[in-house]
């Protein structure tokens, strides 16, 4: 008599940074499902808690779905679910799940959250508050379109996230430069995130009271916001995220909860977690920046739990196994979590110090920069060298809110002896 077909939930993502609480998640969802997840390299630290890996390039379809099949044939196990955790392995999730006939967002939904102009096309069509924008190749397209939109604009790469270059321009005589330096951006990444280097859009500058991120939970017909997130950015004209803090003072903005429901529903997001961002106006108008269909990064989804109780994460792969989504009509804060990302002067890195102690509303600490590491100037998250996460326990969102941001600034000047660079 044949055995019967062993199946397993697979993680794509889940070694990245900031992602670990995924494996909690999963483990909640997947009723003694084996957790397994993808990694390109076995040095990885995070392989030896889920319970097997698949060796892939997680933004490789092609390359992913062969080493499925692999483990297929070496293993006698499918995968019962295909989760992505990122922009970069939606489309190797929506290859495998294809291929096995597993639930996951359509082929055009994964597109059209992918590429911004597909996307800003779906959303005016759809109705929905969004800036001028145009696609763009070549310097001379640029200037044409924005001769049409009018300064500032923001120009960025179609398929990128991170904001790795982006960058605000508000006089014409500086397009130039900031068009070398977009593509200058995208070409240090090595072919690593396998997305087009030479496709461009170019948007209306919107001017903010507050940046957010919305985290909407969908399944089928239902799209429902789990959370708000306050974003906190570096000086422009980068739009580097340096912090978040949950909840947001807009978490019972009326307007821009449906907003980023109605954005779900127009692009036809029907599974899992979507990462909803936008830019508040000062007179209060909403206004989309972008929509990805996959959880939040940078551990907003970690901030969430720590919040509200609630792993986004079990939602996210409950919905990709057709299971229950529900949860309480409404959610009520324990407190407001936040995260500030560590940077260390530009330079060389000679000597890391760790604190001898941390106050108690840190929770958590990682630092990724060591010795004789170069500290890169801020342009992307690229430029980071660890993170701390706090809870204040009672604590409600605060306009202009920035502690966790000077906490954060003070322990990496302890934290982080730097040579500055030789300048010729």
């Amino acid at each position: 008599m044949q055995a019967s077909q062993q199946h397993y939930i697979l993680i794509l993502g889940g070694e990245f940074p900031l992602r670990e609480r995924v494996l909690a998640g999963a483990l909640r969802a997947a009723d003694g499902m084996p957790i397994l997840t993808l990694v390109k390299s076995r040095t990885s630290n995070i392989i030896k808690f889920f319970d097997g890996y698949i060796s892939a390039d997680v933004s490789d379809p092609a390359g992913v779905l062969s080493a499925v099949q692999a483990y297929e044939r070496e293993h006698g196990a499918t995968p019962a679910a295909v989760i992505p955790m990122n922009d970069f392995t939606v489309r190797s999730a929506l290859e495998v799940s294809a291929h096995y006939g597993i639930r996951h967002n359509s082929a055009q939904t994964v597109n059209q959250c992918r590429d911004k102009l597909l996307m800003k096309e779906v959303l005016a069509k759809a109705g929905l508050p969004i800036p001028r924008y145009g696609a763009f190749a070549s310097l001379e397209e640029l200037h044409r379109l924005v001769a049409d939109i009018g300064l500032p604009v923001v120009i960025k790469p179609r398929e990128l996230a991170g904001s790795v270059g982006v960058i605000k321009v508000t006089e014409a005589t500086a397009l130039d430069a900031a068009f070398q330096q977009c593509i200058a951006d995208v070409k240090a990444l090595g072919g690593a995130y396998r997305t087009p280097e030479d496709v461009f859009l170019v948007e209306e500058y919107i001017p903010a009271q507050q940046e957010v991120s919305v985290e909407v939970i969908n399944q089928g017909d239902l799209h429902r916001v789990v959370a708000v997130t306050d974003k906190h950015l570096g000086p422009e004209p980068y739009f580097v995220e340096v912090g978040h803090s949950v909840p947001s003072v807009h978490t019972n903005n009326a307007q821009l909860i449906d907003i980023a429901e109605r954005a779900c529903a127009a692009l036809g997001i029907q599974y899992g977690m979507a990462h909803f961002e936008a830019r508040i106006k000062p007179n209060g108008e909403v206004c989309i920046i972008e929509v990805g269909a996959r959880t939040g990064g940078d551990a907003i989804m970690d901030l969430v739990e720590r919040s509200y109780g609630v792993n986004p994460y079990q939602l996210h792969v409950a919905s990709y196994l057709g299971r229950s989504v529900s949860m309480p009509k409404t959610l009520d804060a324990r407190g407001l979590s936040a995260v500030a990302f560590l940077k260390a002067a530009e330079g060389t890195i000679e000597r890391v110090t760790l604190p001898k102690h941390l106050p108690d509303n840190i929770v958590n600490m990682q630092v990724t920069g060591k010795p004789k590491d170069t500290s890169e100037k801020p342009l992307s998250w690229r430029a980071r060298e660890g993170s701390l996460e706090f809870f204040w326990r009672g604590r409600k969102p605060e306009q202009g809110f920035n502690e966790h941001l000077l906490t954060a600034q003070r322990f990496a000047a302890e934290m982080f002896q730097v040579r500055a660079p030789d300048h010729k």
